[in-house]
């Protein structure tokens, strides 16, 4: 219904635009909606722009042009921070001018000021006709206020309805054999639901809290409680009330960042955990596991909410309702600054996050807050902290746990920094292209997490002394080459370690890093001279590894690769290996031919290697295989084996003339650079074949018969007589392709 009114003639023909208003209760599912259509229309391309602006209740019009600004002209955002209202209104109006836009406006609120409404549609007005405003909001008065030609309300659910969606929450995954239990259970269940309001947001929060206790005493007293007769905002405060302590700690935490803030994760945890709030009960229960447990109890409550991206990437958001909420329960504890603010800090705010960076409140008022603990400085601040602020926090502010700012380019950081004794997460991102930290970094003995963004390099001025950080579990950075890590047994992020004949950076270092996760790069592999150096790195006790990279140096020999290369056995569960430039000639028995040695592996990448591997037990669950600048030739006769196999790609293999048949599980194929001409038998045959993609391919001139399957097809800079046969209407080749919807096809 939405989208046919951004489609329908609109009744006023003087507006370029016209408004659609959705209003509803709060948690009703209004934004829900709003993205839902937004997703369709990015599909169809119907608007030129699509804009999405969340309305805070004093919205600043300023704010939402340069938002709306940044989003019509990406990578050029810190350039709009700078200059006046005026410039900005008149390069919006510029970017709009002759183009069908759609403005959504989420949670807008009523707001009296018609001048102010006025100048928010002011540049609105040189688009074309069939724009559309797009408005979430909580009131229809408040849309109409914006002059909403059609008006959406978001309905109560039906009483059943919304009875089923909750038991629905409320009984999730409990298993529940007993009939008359089950129908107490429903029978309280449905005189709770009846106290909600047909409130969605209040039906997850409190069925989430029944889920983990089911209990008929709980849910009885759940009933009977008064607090749930009061309203959407009562009730949530029901809910926080049934949490642990600590994690209404975390939850409350979470009020410091903006309404809109896409939480990740694993980022949330550390931060969690740097601040002291997560407690562990004894000393064999991992600290990770602890916060975890926090982050899903708080989503399976409906205290956090899980989003996904475009590219299906998780993220993870706080509902309006629920943010206000952590908001009140904060009160002074946490502050937030932001653009166009008035008023004076709180003094005694211990968590602070700045959207606004403003030199002069930094110098006046937050370098005097003795208590703080948290300096969060957003990436898209208008401003970078300069280098002498940033020396004046380390000097002043003695309490921060927690310290993540971009701070203008600067070579080294200052030797004060021994000062902050309780600093247990220090992020920087810049546009630094090197940092050096000087030997006081090592005294941070409480340091947990170093990371730094948007740098290719990290120097060190000291070496044993590095040591001393023993409980520092993450590093995260490009290049961290730092000598004597071997006591850093708590360490989980290791970004690259390198092999070096030099002392403090031999393999073994690597032997009681058991605690590892994720990616580990080791590269100069060449630089270990025996099978027992090898050996003595422990890989396959580093069980929570799941992607390895085993690189040589393609400039140096070395006898003992084959040994070495064996020695180097992986964890038995991991599931990405990549080999480079390994000149070998054999390859390890678990590499190839041992069986259930690399069971879970799925995706192996071999690149710049001398010779061809066998395809044994190892790789039967392959789904990626990825060949590269290899100088073997043929490729495996028995690559049909691997039936799991979804993506093959091949790139630079300048022997390689000759392909073998594919398995009929491939999905993806891309062929970079091939020298050959004819491509499988079995094409035809390969009916999961989805894409296919031919760069540089000088010597394909005819295309084999294609099966049905595929959708997507790239031809880029191959033999000219391939790319112009394959536009010419009715030849062979462009008849092989003429049912493959996506087809892109060029050449330089």
């Amino acid at each position: 219904m939405i989208r046919k009114m951004l489609r329908d003639a609109p009744a006023d023909y003087s507006k370029c635009y016209s408004v659609i208003g959705i209003h509803g209760i709060p948690g009703s599912g209004k934004t829900t909606v709003a993205q839902y259509v937004c997703d369709k229309e990015k599909d169809d391309d119907y608007f030129d722009f699509i804009m999405w602006i969340h309305v805070s209740q004093n919205f600043n019009v300023e704010t939402i042009f340069t938002e709306m600004l940044e989003i019509l002209s990406p990578g050029r955002k810190r350039l709009f921070l700078y200059i006046d209202m005026l410039r900005i209104r008149r390069e919006l109006v510029e970017k709009l001018r002759g183009k069908r836009f759609l403005l959504v406006l989420d949670d807008f609120w009523d707001d009296k000021n018609a001048r102010k409404l006025d100048l928010l549609l002011s540049p609105l007005k040189v688009g074309v006709m069939g724009s559309r405003i797009l408005v979430t909001t909580r009131t229809a008065d408040a849309v109409k206020a914006l002059g909403a030609q059609n008006l959406l309300a978001i309905s109560d659910l039906d009483e059943e309805q919304f009875f089923s969606m909750f038991m629905h929450y409320a009984l999730d995954g409990a298993k529940i054999s007993d009939q008359n239990l089950l129908r107490s259970y429903q029978s309280i269940g449905r005189n709770i639901a009846q106290k909600l309001g047909r409130s969605p947001l209040a039906a997850r929060t409190v069925a989430g809290q029944l889920k983990l206790r089911l209990e008929i005493d709980f849910w009885t007293r759940t009933m009977n409680n008064d607090m749930l007769n009061n309203g959407t905002f009562s009730i949530l405060w029901w809910s926080y009330q049934q949490l642990e302590d600590g994690i209404k700690q975390c939850f409350t935490y979470c009020s410091i960042f903006p309404i809109t803030y896409k939480f990740q994760r694993d980022e949330l945890v550390h931060l969690w955990m740097a601040e002291g709030f997560v407690k562990t009960t004894n000393e064999t229960e991992d600290m990770e596991d602890v916060g975890h447990y926090y982050f899903d109890l708080l989503l399976s409550t409906s205290f956090l909410q899980l989003k996904r991206n475009k590219f299906s990437k998780e993220y993870f958001t706080i509902h309006d309702l629920l943010h206000d909420l952590a908001t009140r329960v904060a009160g002074t504890n946490c502050f937030r600054i932001e653009e166009g603010m008035v008023g004076k800090i709180p003094k005694d705010v211990h968590h602070l996050f700045i959207m606004s960076y403003d030199e002069m409140v930094f110098r006046e008022e937050i370098l005097n807050m003795k208590s703080l603990r948290t300096l969060i400085m957003s990436s898209s601040s208008n401003k970078s902290m300069n280098v002498e602020d940033f020396r004046s926090m380390l000097k002043n502010l003695k309490k921060l746990r927690v310290v993540l700012a971009e701070v203008d380019s600067f070579p080294t950081i200052s030797p004060c920094i021994r000062q902050q004794k309780h600093l247990r997460y220090l992020g920087l991102f810049g546009t630094m292209p090197i940092i050096t930290l000087p030997r006081q970094f090592t005294e941070l003995y409480h340091l947990q997490k170093f990371s730094v963004r948007c740098t290719t390099h990290v120097d060190f001025y000291f070496k044993d002394e590095i040591a001393n950080l023993v409980n520092l579990r993450y590093i995260i950075c490009r290049v961290f080459y730092c000598p004597d890590i071997r006591r850093l047994i708590l360490l989980r992020t290791l970004p690259v370690f390198k092999v070096r004949k030099t002392r403090g950076h031999e393999i073994q270092q690597l032997e009681h890093l058991d605690n590892l996760h994720g990616n580990l790069s080791i590269e100069g592999l060449e630089n270990v001279e025996s099978k027992e150096e090898a050996c003595q790195a422990k890989l396959a006790n580093k069980v929570h590894l799941s992607d390895l990279v085993l690189q040589w140096n393609s400039d140096q020999k070395s006898d003992s690769q084959e040994e070495v290369f064996e020695a180097l056995r992986p964890p038995l569960l991991i599931t990405s290996l990549k080999i480079k430039n390994y000149n070998g000639s054999t390859y390890p028995n678990w590499f190839s031919t041992e069986k259930g040695a690399l069971k879970n592996l799925q995706h192996l990448e071999l690149s710049s290697c001398k010779a061809p591997p066998m395809i044994g037990e190892s790789f039967l669950h392959l789904h990626t295989l990825v060949i590269s600048d290899c100088r073997w030739s043929p490729l495996p006769e028995n690559v049909e084996r691997l039936t799991f196999l979804e993506k093959l790609v091949i790139m630079w293999c300048s022997n390689i003339r000759h392909l073998p048949l594919f398995p009929q599980s491939l999905k993806v194929l891309t062929l970079v650079s091939w020298v050959g001409s004819l491509l499988p038998e079995n094409m035809e045959r390969l009916n999961s074949l989805g894409e296919l993609a031919l760069q540089n391919c000088d010597n394909i001139q005819s295309l084999p018969s294609l099966p049905l399957s595929l959708k997507k097809l790239e031809i880029y800079n191959c033999n000219r007589s391939l790319t112009e046969t394959c536009q010419t209407d009715g030849h062979p080749n462009w008849q092989k392709i003429a049912h493959i919807k996506e087809q892109r096809i060029s050449h330089l």
